[in-house]
């Protein structure tokens, strides 16, 4: 489900074969990032260009990566967020808590 490549440093995740982050994807999904963020000073920025929906379950996975960075000294940002979804994490104020870019290039 996720496709993680390693640039500069940087892991970069993208979610395949979904365009939906719901109850139905979110524990695997958690558990892959817990696995990849659980190491110390891990930086992942999570590509959620193709994700057209997302539930409260999914924003649940998203916060969670981030306390799970966050507890090993790490960082977790996103970016390539598509309107309608950016717009739920602006509406719940979590485009204050994420850091969130408009692509991949954006991050040095």
């Amino acid at each position: 489900m996720l496709q993680v490549k390693e640039h500069d440093g940087v892991m970069f995740g993208v979610l395949a074969e979904t365009d939906r982050l719901t109850a139905t994807v979110a524990p695997e999904l958690k558990a892959e990032l817990t696995s990849a963020l659980s190491n110390n000073g891990v930086k992942m920025v999570l590509n959620l260009s193709n994700i057209n929906f997302i539930d409260s379950t999914g924003i649940g996975t998203l916060i969670s990566a981030l306390k799970t960075a966050r507890q090993h000294d790490g960082s977790f940002q996103l970016c390539s967020i598509k309107t309608d979804v950016l717009s739920l994490l602006k509406l719940m104020k979590l485009d204050k808590v994420f850091d969130i870019f408009e692509s991949e290039e954006q991050i040095a």
